[in-house]
């Protein structure tokens, strides 16, 4: 084997051995990394491990059914139910008519309404994503500018009613992370999501939630990350005008990672004031804060988040989202600096449905 050979097998093990896991923020974060480098002649060299400090984001959740509308949906197909119960019960008391027989005799035979058709209880989405932010990597050491470009699909279930307030989802996810200049990082993420939502008032709900997700290196495939996530969230939605609402939401997670220096406990809140300028447009301003603990080390984060956001509704099946603002915090870790501008946006559409 050539010397260089050796070179890029030693960094490659180094960097496998080194590698944790981080948090997300909001919707679409990017892979954080803490690099300090030295210049020994012309070539810089890795001192710090690779961190994963902003996990890969979460796309915007699609529905093609706004949850609002989930419990008037379960009311009107029990109301349907019982009518169609009643209707047979009658026609079972009823004698045959002498309208009948004639047809009979006649040898017509009448034709049976059709069965309704079967509700789809799946759908296949796909989604594509651009994150650019100012410090890619979250380094206090050497910021970095640099983009990210996610695509991926997702095969999701509808909302299957447990109860007339209480709902089940699960999704499985694959997606791709390529950064614009760091493609040294590129990565592929496996995602299994699996929740239970409860309506507590006409304006309030709750989410018991599990997740786990897989990264790989996209050079080599070698998986550098397992996280498995329970969550409990609250969310509120307070409509202040026809056109204005004031959107709330409240999650706490527990991470277990391996390797076990990335799990922790996240505490996140996040408030957002939606304006509606015409149906398919919606323009907002939201504040996000969120704090980190984790718990196999003596490491604490937290950051906020300030951003405007723009979301069009292009179809009932796609719809384009746009965020700017600013990001700034801090860890106890003195080489971690959330500091930074960010700009996202992101392509989501429903290609079918089973």
């Amino acid at each position: 084997m050539q010397p260089h050979n050796w070179k890029n097998l030693l960094f490659s093990i180094w960097l496998a051995s080194n590698i944790t896991k981080g948090c997300g923020i909001a919707v679409n974060t990017a892979l954080a990394v803490n690099l300090d480098m030295e210049n020994t002649g012309n070539s810089p060299r890795l001192n710090e491990s690779l961190q994963l400090e902003l996990q890969p984001r979460d796309f915007l959740p699609f529905s093609p059914i706004p949850i609002e509308q989930l419990l008037h949906q379960s009311q009107r197909d029990k109301a349907e139910r019982l009518e169609r119960l009643r209707r047979r019960l009658r026609v079972g008391r009823q004698p045959i008519s002498d309208e009948s027989d004639r047809f009979q005799e006649m040898g017509l035979r009448v034709r049976e309404k059709p069965l309704p058709e079967l509700k789809p209880i799946g759908n296949l989405q796909a989604r594509f994503g651009y994150y650019h932010t100012s410090n890619v990597f979250s380094s206090d050491v050497n910021p970095i500018e640099d983009g990210l470009i996610s695509f991926g699909v997702k095969l999701a279930s509808v909302y299957f009613p447990l109860g007339s307030q209480t709902f089940v989802n699960g999704s499985i996810d694959g997606s791709l992370g390529r950064y614009v200049n760091q493609s040294i990082y590129n990565y592929n993420r496996a995602k299994f999501y699996l929740s239970v939502y409860q309506q507590l008032s006409p304006r309030m709900h709750g989410t018991i939630a599990w997740s786990n997700q897989q990264l790989f290196y996209a050079k080599n495939s070698d998986r550098f990350l397992s996280e498995n996530s329970l969550s409990l969230s609250l969310g509120r939605r307070d409509p202040l005008t026809p056109q204005l609402t004031l959107n709330s939401f409240y999650e706490f997670k527990l991470n277990f990672a391996e390797p076990n220096s990335r799990s922790r406990m996240i505490n996140s809140g996040r408030v957002s004031l939606n304006y509606t300028l015409q149906q398919p447009l919606k323009v907002g301003l939201n504040y996000q804060l969120k704090f980190s603990d984790f718990t196999q080390r003596q490491r604490n984060d937290y950051y906020h988040q300030l951003y405007a956001s723009l979301i069009y509704q292009i179809s009932d099946s796609s719809k384009i989202n746009l965020q700017s603002g600013w990001r700034f915090g801090d860890s106890t870790d003195k080489k971690i600096n959330f500091d930074g501008w960010f700009f996202s946006i992101n392509y989501n559409w429903r290609l079918g449905q089973f």
